[in-house]
């Protein structure tokens, strides 16, 4: 019998991890090195020491943005922005999880971009910064 949880982990898997095949070959691998990678590439940790953190009157010069990440990671990420706000910073990655460049040819980003707060979903306080813990700690 599949469980609701089982259905969203191979949804996830089908549309997001296709590409790693024949790396990682079921749900539970998928999801275990995506956590991994998640808590070794910390893009989050990286703006914060930067000096980019989340403010909804700031804005930073995307270009900053994107050399913190080159700096600490030797790839060049993809940043996708809705408005004037960026929305997503994709990583790429070889088969081997090293980081290599994105492949992106046109940024959707102005030169200078804010990181705004968010709320989550069924809460009514902002965020600014995530706790994180050490990849010792995650796993």
């Amino acid at each position: 019998m599949i469980v609701p949880q089982q259905v969203v982990m191979m949804i996830y898997l089908k549309k997001h991890g296709t590409c790693s095949t024949p790396v990682i070959r079921d749900e539970y691998t998928f999801f275990l090195t995506a956590l991994n990678v998640y808590f070794k590439y910390n893009v989050t940790k990286i703006l914060n020491e930067a000096g980019y953190v989340p403010s909804n009157s700031e804005r930073y010069p995307l270009g900053g943005i994107v050399s913190a990440i080159e700096n600490s990671f030797r790839a060049t990420p993809e940043v996708i922005c809705s408005k004037h706000d960026v929305e997503e910073i994709r990583l790429c990655f070889y088969k081997d999880f090293k980081p290599r460049n994105c492949l992106a040819s046109k940024t959707s980003c102005p030169k200078y971009v804010g990181f705004p707060t968010y709320v989550a979903l069924g809460h009514n306080e902002s965020y600014t910064a995530i706790e994180w813990i050490s990849g010792d700690e995650a796993l």
